[in-house]
């Protein structure tokens, strides 16, 4: 028995710009508009994703104590 290829649905607007686009289709994913259900696609290569950095709280004039 040969295995057929998994039926690709067309790409969303969303995808519009990125690189693994051929004929319309994606080739990484088979149904790409559920990749953009919960935020960005992790194979978007048109899409920047901005690592937001934790501020850390810097402690100014503190001394520390003498052990006697």
């Amino acid at each position: 028995m040969a295995t057929q290829p998994p039926v690709k649905n067309p790409i969303v607007e969303k995808c519009t710009g990125c690189e693994n686009i051929e004929g319309g289709h994606c080739r990484i994913w088979a149904v790409p508009a559920a990749k953009w259900r919960l935020g960005v696609c992790p194979s978007a290569t048109h899409v920047k994703l901005e690592v937001k950095e934790r501020e850390e709280k810097v402690r100014v004039g503190q001394q520390k104590q003498k052990k006697k």
